[in-house]
């Protein structure tokens, strides 16, 4: 097993391969902070602290070889953003309230090719769909390996979480 490496040092890694590549990616999370952020050709599980709305900090790993678990994940929908226009909403809105009008359904978007971060322009007014992200009560539970790099992760998160917030870790661990 790799050795965990702090957030901040693999989140801009994986957010540069985005960047770079935005087809393919599948992402699952859980409400305690646990991911599994997915590539065509990588793979990665965290542990997230959240510190505020804006920041976070915990650990990361890169997995080193796929299994069973990952590439049923990788048959999900896959994760992008997706600017939405005026007609899109519209389509929505008509699609939900089943008002007369041209319809889109959720579908129809996420059949669209995922944008950059670069390709998104923070002068856009339009919304942005971002997802899908499944969603699971724990990692663990997907199978032993998984359960077992989540262990460390959460050892080493914590740590992280100590040595860069002393003061606050107190109150939480």
């Amino acid at each position: 097993m790799t050795k965990p490496e702090p957030a901040d040092k693999i989140v801009p890694r994986i957010v540069q391969q985005y960047s770079e590549r935005p087809r393919g990616w599948h992402i699952m999370s859980t409400p305690r902070g646990e991911m599994l952020v997915l590539s065509s050709d990588s793979a990665f599980q965290l542990k997230l602290i959240p510190l505020n709305p804006y920041e976070f900090t915990g650990a990361g790993v890169e997995l080193p070889e796929s299994c069973d678990t990952v590439d049923t994940i990788r048959s999900s929908p896959e994760f992008g953003l997706r600017p939405l226009s005026e007609s899109d909403l519209h389509g929505i809105l008509n699609s939900i309230t089943g008002d007369k009008g041209p319809k889109l359904s959720l579908d129809d978007i996420l059949k669209r090719t995922p944008r950059s971060i670069e390709d998104i322009s923070v002068d856009t007014p339009a919304p942005i769909l971002r997802g899908p992200v499944l969603m699971r009560p724990d990692l663990g539970s997907l199978s032993p390996e998984i359960l077992k790099r989540q262990i460390s992760l959460d050892r080493s998160a914590e740590r992280t979480f100590r040595k860069r917030f002393p003061e606050r870790a107190g109150m939480f661990f």
